[in-house]
């Protein structure tokens, strides 16, 4: 038996549980069947709104996942190249770490509108993640790097465009593939709590309030849709890179 029978088989298995279960409990808003769930899912795609609320939480989550990328691959360089000034970044990334991720969504509501409080809230919890890995793996970068880079001396611009970025480049896309699904789950909270007038959070907020259980489900398969759709184009996209490369 291959790996993709398997993976299959399991895919079956869990939805033969889960119909089990909703069968049993007898009680849709408990639990609804796979079969009402996928009702659900197509309805949602005949309707705009589903689209606009995709649309939406994905532009915010994006803007702040890249920003936050970008600030961290400029900071990891910069602290790399010149150790000081992770000294004075220590504290501050020991105290982003240390805070809950409930209480930034809560804290930053307070100061921004429920909009920009997703692209602020993703960046502020994916920068130390981001940051903590490309460091680290610019600390694990090869000594024979160093040495070629003395033999040929050039300057920091040089070097980091021609050695360090190419180097990064599996650390990029390894930061990349979790922190689009981080950044994913934490917008969508955050809108949530925010009570945003558009997005998938509010879809999720209304079918709470309606008690639409099948509704959840369906908002809930998509967003890992979403994630895999997303993980899928990260890799085809280095394939790609790495493709046109050789």
């Amino acid at each position: 038996m291959n790996r993709k029978i398997r993976i299959t088989l399991s895919f079956v298995i869990l939805l033969l549980l889960w119909q089990g279960l909703s069968v049993s409990l007898a009680n849709d808003v408990l639990l609804p069947s796979p079969m009402a769930v996928g009702s659900k899912m197509l309805h949602q795609l005949q309707n705009e709104l589903f689209y606009t609320a995709v649309f939406s939480t994905f532009l915010r989550v994006l803007s702040g996942f890249v920003i936050a990328l970008l600030t961290a691959l400029i900071t990891a360089l910069l602290t790399y190249l010149y150790p000081v000034i992770a000294d004075y970044l220590y504290p501050l990334l020991l105290l982003t770490r240390s805070v809950p991720n409930i209480s930034y969504i809560l804290i930053v509501l307070f100061w921004c509108s429920p909009k920009t409080s997703v692209i602020v809230i993703s960046f502020l919890i994916l920068f130390p993640t981001v940051y903590t890995n490309l460091y680290q793996g610019l600390c694990a970068c090869p000594k024979e790097y160093s040495d070629v880079m003395k033999l040929y001396p050039g300057s920091r611009l040089f070097d980091v465009r021609h050695v360090y970025l190419p180097y990064l480049r599996g650390y990029l896309y390894t930061s990349a593939s979790i922190g689009i699904s981080l950044a994913l789950k934490v917008g969508i909270m955050a809108e949530i709590l925010g009570q945003a007038n558009d997005g998938i959070g509010r879809q999720l907020n209304l079918c709470r309030l309606d008690l639409d259980t099948s509704g959840i489900f369906a908002w809930t398969i998509w967003i890992i849709v979403l994630l895999f759709t997303a993980d899928r184009l990260l890799v085809e996209m280095k394939r790609l890179f790495e493709k046109n490369e050789s």
